[in-house]
């Protein structure tokens, strides 16, 4: 004892365990913001006032790493430092528990650390098969195991506390020298021993003066080694397993046609990159998609296509019905799966983002909490919000009813949050959304009804009405409120403004009860060639495939150009707003 109060504890254990616990920490906090946005966790909310929002899949990812570092540290330190007996759990230690007293706590302590590691390995192969794209199911494991590591340190720290109060409690704050105990006496060690001592007498009498001793490393500095060489093959493996998107040179005549077909032969000149998907909403009940991706360009223009597999055919969004009373939003019979989800029909999307070669991790742009910024608005899900620190991440977004005739394509950005009034992307809708908003061009579609023009009714007013209902309702095809269903393929759930008009100031409309209408009108705004994208889907034995085109160079300060090291993540909304798929490691461009 230091003091004459308390004891000590090595400092190498001092060093190492505060490593670990503060690395836990940041792993729990990080983690539990990140899964309090699944809808299994919304209960996790409770916590939005304490866990970060900042940059949390990135800090999670290197405290992942730097936490398999030091757990590799400190397991060789207790062997070079002779400390196994602290973590033996043999037959002894075993009977120990039956004996009561201090025994039995510090075998039941053995038994919680030998619980920890065990949990520990749970995390770390279940968080590197998460990292890798693997599979969805693994989250499940990942997340028990964090709930057994917090009960089991809460345990161990009480243990502790049984063995020996504070005293016990406060060794951990107060280092000490390292002393190494000797090894315990053994017949053939010790002979052993003598032979060693014999040889090395020999080899000392006939070794040459001014050879080199034998060096000797103490503990810490070996776990110090070790676990800087686990962080240097981590990167290294990181590095090396990054998958590239090489973007083929072709002829201009050999550009594809933009038809949601691969039939073209120069798409089988384009390598193929796959990324699986995960925690989306519904995809039949997996929440994962498969994304495959190819790449082509002229010089001027660039051509990707996207395949991913979805179960159904979604092209309706927010479809109008004529009731007794007037017109509603239809309802579905089957909402998508969620506390959260919402029962109104929604089409399929489908979305890409590209961002500089800053930060190759997804995350910087994604800010979960109730109201991410204190001075603005929260979000309309209170899910969180996506803006930058000012700089812009390009975003392209396919919605399969808001294409229309002319193959639109949204292209967005994400930038740094602006003032409310300046960035809702719909006026009518009421919500503000941070950082993410439509490129600064002529608007090519908007939507045809005002809500709440009725305090809660659930009425709401078209803004244009089909100048044939009839033609219209034969143009969507069969309408199904179950949001499982697919619709038929050349359904479309659009409206031009040469086939419809304005919504009459008084009087009745002249519709029938039991009509529907989209709710999309597209303008006759043209796309700009410079900046704009164009791009066609087609959906056929679940799976939708979608061609668009871009130029590589639009000079827009909102878009980035299409050039090698670009960095590009996709993702796929099944029925869904705002729940999409997502991975963690993007698609770096190589163009050629």
């Amino acid at each position: 004892m230091a003091d004459g109060r308390f004891p000590t504890t090595d400092y190498g254990t001092v060093v190492l365990h505060w490593i670990i616990v503060v690395l836990f920490f940041v792993l729990l906090a990080t983690g539990l913001r990140i899964a309090s946005d699944d809808p299994a966790y919304l209960w996790l909310r409770a916590l939005d006032r304490v866990l970060p929002m900042e940059h949390l899949w990135y800090r999670h990812l290197v405290s992942a790493s730097l936490l398999i570092a030091a757990l590799g540290g400190y397991a060789v330190y207790i062997r070079r430092a002779r400390l196994t007996q602290r973590v033996r759990l043999d037959r002894a230690r075993l009977f120990a528990m039956r004996r009561g007293g201090k025994a039995a706590i510090g075998a039941l302590n053995g038994l919680v650390l030998w619980i920890m590691f065990g949990a520990f390995a749970v995390e770390i192969v279940t968080g590197v098969m998460l990292f890798s794209g693997i599979g969805n199911g693994d989250l499940a494991y990942h997340m028990m195991a964090t709930w057994i590591l917090l009960a089991a340190a809460g345990v161990h720290v009480g243990l502790h506390g049984l063995y020996g109060g504070a005293r016990q409690l406060l060794r951990i704050v107060r280092p000490g020298i390292l002393v190494i105990a000797p090894p315990p006496p053994d017949f053939a060690e010790l002979l052993a021993e003598q032979l060693r001592r014999e040889n090395a007498t020999r080899a000392s009498a006939a070794r040459p003066q001014g050879s080199p001793p034998t060096l000797y490393t103490p503990p810490f500095a070996a776990a110090v080694a070790v676990g800087l060489v686990i962080l240097a093959a981590a990167a290294q493996l990181e590095s090396m397993t990054r998958q590239e998107l090489r973007v083929i040179e072709i002829s201009r005549a050999e550009a594809p046609v933009l038809d949601g077909d691969l039939s073209d032969p120069v798409w089988r000149r384009a390598p193929v990159a796959s990324v699986l998907t995960t925690q989306g909403e519904d995809f039949g009940g997996t929440g994962e998609s498969r994304v495959e991706v190819r790449a082509l360009h002229d010089d001027e223009f660039a051509y990707f296509a996207f395949v991913w597999a979805d179960p159904t055919r979604s092209l309706k969004h927010l479809p109008l019905v004529k009731t007794q009373d007037g017109w509603h939003v239809a309802r579905s019979n089957a909402g998508a799966a969620g506390a959260e989800a919402s029962p109104d029909p929604l089409e399929d999307k489908f979305s890409v983002l590209l961002a500089k070669s800053r930060l190759p991790l997804i995350g910087a742009a994604i800010h979960l909490s109730r109201a991410p910024l204190p001075d603005k608005p929260p979000g309309r899900t209170r899910r969180g919000l996506h803006y930058t620190d000012g700089t812009i991440a390009d975003v392209w977004q396919w919605r399969a009813s808001h294409a229309g005739s002319i193959g639109y394509i949204e292209n967005c950005h994400f930038g740094g949050p602006a003032e409310p009034h300046g960035l809702v992307p719909d006026a009518k809708s009421g919500s503000y959304s941070g950082g993410f908003m439509r490129d600064p061009e002529p608007p090519v579609w908007h939507e045809n009804f005002v809500a709440g023009v009725a305090g809660g009714t659930g009425i709401v007013q078209p803004l244009r009405l089909p100048l044939d209902p009839v033609a219209m309702m034969r143009a969507m095809g069969p309408v199904s409120d179950d949001i499982k269903v697919s619709e038929r393929e050349y359904s479309r759930w659009w409206m031009s403004e040469g086939e419809s008009r304005p919504y009459p100031a008084t009087g009745g409309d002249g519709i029938a009860i039991g009509t529907v209408m989209p709710s999309i009108v597209m303008l006759d705004n043209p796309v700009s060639e410079q900046t704009g994208i164009r791009g066609v889907a087609r959906w056929a034995a679940g799976r939708w495939t979608l061609e668009l085109a871009r130029r590589l160079h639009t000079g827009s300060s909102y878009d980035l150009p299409i050039k090698t090291g670009t960095l590009m993540w996709v993702a796929a909304f099944d029925h869904s707003e705002t729940r999409h798929t997502r991975h963690l490691r993007p698609l770096r461009l190589e163009v050629d």
